[in-house]
């Protein structure tokens, strides 16, 4: 299954997915910090070039980007670096993704958006050498495109990949393959902090020198999944951005997660 350029081949399917969104908040001396605890979806996504192994397609075989894996917060740079060796060249990405980081998400929708690519949902399978097998290749050979088929059968976009997938300028979803969204679940971790702050006497007054911090304390964890609204209209302004109906949003908050 490679991506094709007729608007008739494009489908939607919707499912389930989750993201996890950080926030914090803070209490004088005894402060809690909320941070995201990003659940393990697995390896972390990686990028490569791939030309199609099918028989008798040589000279004219197309090429993808293939994108696999969990988005995590260094996803974009890969993307980034990735883009600049293909000299201008505008290959379709073809992603398979449990999902991941929602800030790395939003920079991957804006830079496949910004380099004007296309995006399906699809799973390459390699023929020869693999990304992740090693000395697979001679030095001849580790900077050639590698060669597998794409398809769709079992393929997904959930959790956060479907902002990274909105910026697709055509976005394909096969019969067998899933996009899902469900309701935002955010992980709060809890930290107590013990300050010791030192103070000198100047002209009778007290005048603080410094604060630092003499200890930390697990104090526990609980999850929410009320999306906020300073998060909705974040989320809301990218999907218009990238020419998204906001029912996906509304879709996403009447799911559970």
């Amino acid at each position: 299954m490679v991506p094709e350029r007729r608007s008739d081949s494009i489908r939607w399917w919707r499912g389930l997915f989750r993201l996890g969104l950080a926030a914090a908040l803070g209490l004088a001396n005894l402060v809690v910090e909320a941070k995201e605890e990003a659940p393990d979806l697995g390896p972390t996504m990686r990028f490569v070039v791939v030309r199609s192994s099918a028989p008798g397609c040589e000279p004219n075989c197309p090429e993808w980007i293939a994108a696999e894996g969990t988005i995590e917060a260094g996803t974009p740079a890969l993307l980034r670096r990735l883009l600049k060796t293909l000299g201008g060249r505008q290959l379709p990405i073809v992603v398979n993704s449990p999902g991941g980081n929602v800030d790395a998400a939003l920079q991957l929708g804006r830079m496949i958006r910004k380099n004007k690519l296309d995006i399906a949902v699809g799973t390459t399978e390699f023929s020869g050498c693999s990304p992740q097998m090693k000395n697979c290749r001679d030095e001849d050979s580790k900077n050639a495109t590698y060669l597998g088929i794409a398809y769709d059968s079992g393929a997904m976009c959930n959790s956060a990949c479907p902002l990274m997938f909105a910026g697709g300028v055509r976005r394909v979803v096969g019969e067998w393959a899933f996009l899902g969204v469900h309701q935002i679940t955010t992980t709060y971790h809890r930290e107590k902090l013990l300050y010791r702050t030192t103070y000198k006497i100047v002209n009778g007054r007290k005048k603080l020198i410094g604060t630092k911090i003499v200890s930390r304390k697990n104090a526990g964890s609980y999850k929410t999944y009320e999306m906020s609204k300073a998060v909705e209209k974040r989320l809301s302004g990218y999907l218009k951005e990238m020419g998204v109906g906001q029912g996906v949003l509304d879709v996403m908050k009447a799911t559970p997660a």
